[in-house]
């Protein structure tokens, strides 16, 4: 693989650290899912190499996301964490959503109460 530097190398590596990261996914976990050494993954993260054309889909499918959104950098880790329970939701009914909702908020809530205490 090159080295090289560009900015969508760079976008497609800030993407796929982030989305790792809210998916608490270690790099060598990732590595393993989609078939490359944890040091090329390093690589990638930090924009030094593009992943190869092929492998997009295996990201997309362990990062639980669109291939698409690989090219559409997040703004910041809780974007990609919004964006990846987005995903997890998806496929559940609307009962199971609701439900999924009101257990969160209510986790929510008490959290910020622990961090005030």
């Amino acid at each position: 693989m090159k080295e090289r530097s560009n900015s969508l190398t760079q976008t497609v590596g800030q993407a796929i650290c982030l989305r790792r990261k809210a998916l608490a996914m270690s790099q060598e976990e990732l590595a393993e899912k989609v078939g490359i050494g944890q040091q090329s993954l390093s690589r990638m993260e930090q924009g030094k190499i593009a992943p190869k054309f092929e492998r997009l889909q295996l990201f997309a499918d362990a990062l639980q996301c669109r291939v698409v959104d690989l090219f559409l950098a997040p703004e910041s880790s809780a974007d990609a964490c919004a964006e990846s329970l987005a995903n997890l939701l998806r496929p559940l009914s609307e009962e199971q959503r609701a439900f999924v909702h009101q257990y969160t908020t209510q986790l929510v809530q008490f959290l910020r109460k622990m961090a005030k205490a």
